[in-house]
Parts: C-alpha cells; sequence; structure tokens
C-alpha cells in the first residue's frame, strides 16, 4: 500500500499506513560517509543502543520494509542532484542506494535502489555510494 508519512519532529517520519517509522535522513547525510552492509548494520545497531529518538529496536529495513520507500509518483533528488523515486518528505540530498537486511548467503547483501526501485545483490565489503536508512516497526500503542 501507498505509504501515507508523518514527520515527528525527532529526526524520524513515520510511514502510518505500513507502520514503520523511518530515520528522516540516511547515513550519508547524517555521516558523510560510504557504508559497506557491515557497516550500515552497526549504524543500527548503535541507533538502537542509544534509544535515538527514544526507540531501542532500530534496524535495517527487510526487501518489503525497504520498497514501501520507492515511490514512481514522487520525486526527490539524491546528492548527485539526480531524480529518485522518494517522497519529498525525506531530505534532499541522501544516496541512492540503502542496504537491506534480508537473510542472504555468503557475502552478498540486497540493496534498493531509489532511482529505479530495483533490489539487487552486492558485495557486502563495497563501499561505494550506499547508504544505511534505518527503520523500526511501530508500536500500535505509540
Amino acid at each position: 500500500m501507498k505509504p501515507v508519512y508523518e514527520d515527528n519532529g525527532d529526526g524520524t517520519i513515520t510511514d502510518t499506513t505500513n507502520n514503520l517509522t523511518w530515520l528522516k535522513e540516511d547515513s550519508w547525510q547524517r555521516e558523510t560517509k560510504w557504508f559497506s552492509w557491515d557497516e550500515a548494520n552497526d549504524y543500527a545497531i548503535n541507533l538502537a543502543g542509544i534509544k535515538f529518538a527514544g526507540h531501542n529496536d532500530w534496524k535495517l529495513p527487510t526487501v518489503a520494509e525497504a520498497q514501501t520507500l520507492y515511490n514512481p509518483d514522487k520525486e526527490n533528488y539524491d546528492k548527485y542532484e539526480k531524480r529518485i523515486y522518494l517522497d519529498p518528505i525525506f531530505p534532499k540530498g541522501p544516496l541512492p542506494t540503502i542496504w537491506i537486511h534480508e537473510a542472504m548467503l555468503g557475502n552478498e547483501g540486497y540493496i534498493l535502489d531509489l532511482r529505479n526501485g530495483e533490489v539487487r545483490l552486492l558485495f557486502k565489503s563495497k563501499t561505494g555510494r550506499m547508504a544505511a536508512r534505518p527503520v523500526r516497526i511501530k508500536d500500535l500503542v505509540e
């Protein structure tokens, strides 16, 4: 289902349709560095550890969760001023690709490309132009 977003004013955005809360800025926007899969996963674990926005359950998104971010009806722009299909409630300037946490084999992980909606495999040790956009499942009683 198409997400309906709300800016929570604390560095997070909630997708009220799919009960997901996203980090408003990706790791590139917050840290200005590219991440390997392990670094992206550590980044999400660290956000949980410091209870970012009051929550300790931050993680990398699954394929299904990540795919909710891609919306061909919404335009935004990545750090290279290229068009990506991410709701403009998220600030301009993220990297066009984010790491996904999904059951994986060996040294490969998944990424979502916000330029075309593709989910594809990539070596986990690759750091070029990949970011983390951690997510958490919104509690229904929040």
